[in-house]
C-alpha cells in the first residue's frame, strides 16, 4: 500500500471508493437513527467521514488509521495505528470502514476485536473488494490481491448479516498507461505496479489492449462489496 504518498491525489482519483462511501453511509442509516460512540477505522482522506458527517447522527466521533489525520475533521479522539494492535477503551455502537478491510490479513482477529470493541446490537458497517477486482490486470499478469469470502469468519465471531449488496464497476481509460497512473493515484499496489522492464511493459500493454479495449476505452474493473452486519445479543 502506498496511501500515505498518494494522500494528495486520493480523492480526485478513487472515483469508486467514493462511491462505496456515499452508498455505505446511506445504507447504514436504514438501521439507526442515532448512535452514541462512532468509530471509522481507515479514515484516510476523509471520503467515509464525510458521509458520517452529511448522514449519520451521533454524539461522538472517534477516527482510526495508520498515519495522521488527514481528514480535516476533528474526532473526539484519533486513534493512530494498526486497528489489531491500538488499544481502545470505548465502546462503539456503530463501527464503519470504507474500502479498507481487504488490507488486514487476520480476518478472525480484526473481527473478533471489533466484537470486544462494540456495544451489544452495534453496528458494524464496511466496504471491501471482490474477487473481480482488477480481474484484467489478473488476467494477464496472474498476480493481484486475494479477496476472501467474509461469511465464514462473520458468523465466528459472533455476528449477524443485516445487509449485503456486492457491483461490478467498470472504469474507461485512453490508454493502459492511464489505467496504471490511477492506480498509482490511488495508492493501491498491485503486481502491475512492478518494475516494468520496456519488453514486459509493451507484452502487457498489447494483451490489455487486444483483450480489455473497445469503442468506450480501456477498461478496469472494481468488484465493490458491501456489509451491515450485527453483534449478536449473547457476545
Amino acid at each position: 500500500m502506498n496511501f500515505i504518498k498518494a494522500k494528495d491525489t486520493y480523492r480526485k482519483n478513487a472515483i469508486i471508493q467514493g462511491k462505496m462511501a456515499k452508498k455505505l453511509a446511506y445504507e447504514t442509516v436504514k438501521f439507526g437513527e442515532e448512535f452514541q460512540n462512532v468509530l471509522e477505522i481507515g479514515a484516510g482522506t476523509g471520503f467515509l467521514t464525510d458521509e458520517i458527517l452529511s448522514c449519520i447522527k451521533f454524539k461522538k466521533l472517534f477516527l482510526n488509521d495508520l498515519t495522521e489525520n488527514f481528514t480535516n475533521v476533528k474526532p473526539f479522539k484519533y486513534y493512530k495505528g494498526d486497528i489489531l494492535d491500538i488499544k481502545i477503551d470505548e465502546k462503539f455502537d456503530l463501527i464503519m470502514s470504507n474500502a479498507v478491510f481487504q488490507w488486514i490479513d487476520d480476518k478472525e482477529k480484526l473481527f473478533s476485536k471489533l466484537n470486544g470493541l462494540m456495544a451489544p446490537c452495534g453496528i458494524l458497517a464496511f466496504t471491501t473488494f471482490g474477487e473481480e477486482n482488477f480481474s484484467q490486470i489478473k488476467d494477464i499478469t496472474g498476480f493481484g490481491l486475494r479477496y476472501e469470502n467474509f461469511d465464514f469468519v462473520i458468523e465466528k465471531t459472533g455476528f449477524e448479516i443485516l445487509y449485503f449488496e456486492e457491483e461490478l464497476e467498470t472504469l474507461y481509460f485512453e490508454s493502459v498507461q492511464k489505467i496504471l497512473e490511477h492506480i498509482k493515484l490511488t495508492g493501491v499496489g498491485t503486481s502491475a505496479n512492478c518494475l516494468w522492464t520496456k519488453k514486459k511493459y509493451e507484452e502487457f500493454r498489447e494483451e490489455y489492449l487486444k483483450h480489455f479495449s473497445d469503442s468506450n476505452g480501456v477498461e478496469l474493473t472494481y468488484h465493490p462489496k458491501y456489509y451491515i452486519l450485527r453483534k449478536g445479543v449473547s457476545t
